[in-house]
């Protein structure tokens, strides 16, 4: 099980002060394992960067260059180094830890019956002929690439995933940041999202998760930008998009909650459910599809009460 979103984070009691807009981690320069289990790489590791990315992975190039995406090592490991059934290592380094476990957390279905949770770097999952884990800057993607493939491919792709993070330098910490989001978080839904959060483009470098109190599919976020005031345009720009005639839900219309930070609204929408903001320094706290408004309420008052 992944040990490190499993735990259960007491609300804060306390104010704490949060900064996630602009960490770095140094990152050590990664080389492949030549032989794990049996299976050997067949040819020398390539290196893609920013400008040949989508020469490797074509179409989810841009999907990883939304996180700061430095570069790609990539090896191909075969049975004793030859023949065409192989298992693949993509090995991505990104600027900080914030932009793997965003583009970790990103890969992710919460919940998905398929996926099992292994404890490998800081975290990883495990699917039929894949494991994808993250540690420090690092996300590392491991696949077997063969025709009905044995039991030895299996167990070879979960030896190479853990022999590459036996490599890597970097913490296995939760990012720093990750701790402002308040207990009864759905399981495995964390994420982090430098651009888009709930599909809006002003709302970023967002930490989310999903809260099963205030509805099935209800999410919570904590967005934190440069300053107040680039915090206050977003917050404004998220209540006028919420509020035009075609967004609004049959009937509904936006109130302004008193006391709730600096200010805050809620208002029913036709897409993404009732939605209640709030505005506090730099940061905009929010939750969209939201269910239960009295426990959405909840959540986001003790999210906001506890920031500065």
């Amino acid at each position: 099980m992944l040990k490190l979103w499993n735990k259960a984070l007491p609300v804060a009691t306390a104010a704490v002060a949060v900064c996630f807009v602009g960490q770095t981690t140094a990152a050590r320069a990664v080389t492949l394992p030549p032989a794990v289990a049996g299976f050997r790489l067949t040819t020398a590791p390539k290196t893609y960067g920013p400008s040949t990315l989508a020469d490797h992975v074509d179409g989810a190039a841009q999907a990883v260059m939304r996180y700061h995406f430095k570069s790609c090592l990539y090896g191909i490991y075969a049975p004793g180094g030859k023949g065409s059934q192989v298992i693949t290592a993509d090995v991505y380094t990104m600027a900080d830890t914030l932009d793997s476990f965003g583009y970790f957390s990103a890969q992710l279905s919460p919940g998905a019956a398929y996926v099992k949770h292994v404890s490998v770097g800081a975290g990883g999952f495990l699917l039929n002929t894949n494991v994808t884990f993250w540690r420090g800057p690092y996300v590392v993607s491991v696949t077997i690439a063969a025709n009905q493939p044995t039991s030895s491919f299996h167990t070879a792709m979960l030896s190479i995933a853990r022999a590459i993070n036996s490599r890597l330098s970097g913490s296995s910490a939760e990012p720093t940041g990750l701790h402002i989001l308040p207990a009864g978080r759905v399981p495995y839904s964390e994420m982090f999202q430098r651009r888009d959060v709930g599909g809006e483009r002003f709302l970023t470098n967002g930490f989310s998760a999903r809260y099963a109190a205030a509805g099935q599919q209800a999410t919570l976020f904590v967005c934190e930008y440069p300053s107040a005031g680039a915090a206050s345009s977003a917050y404004h720009n998220y209540l006028s998009s919420s509020s035009k005639p075609f967004t609004l839900a049959p009937g509904a219309h936006p109130q302004l909650i008193h006391g709730l930070g600096s200010s805050a609204f809620m208002v029913k929408t036709r897409f993404t459910g009732s939605v209640i903001a709030a505005l506090k320094g730099k940061f905009v706290v929010g939750m969209f599809k939201v269910a239960n408004v009295a426990a959405a309420r909840r959540l986001v008052t003790s999210t906001v009460t506890h920031l500065h």
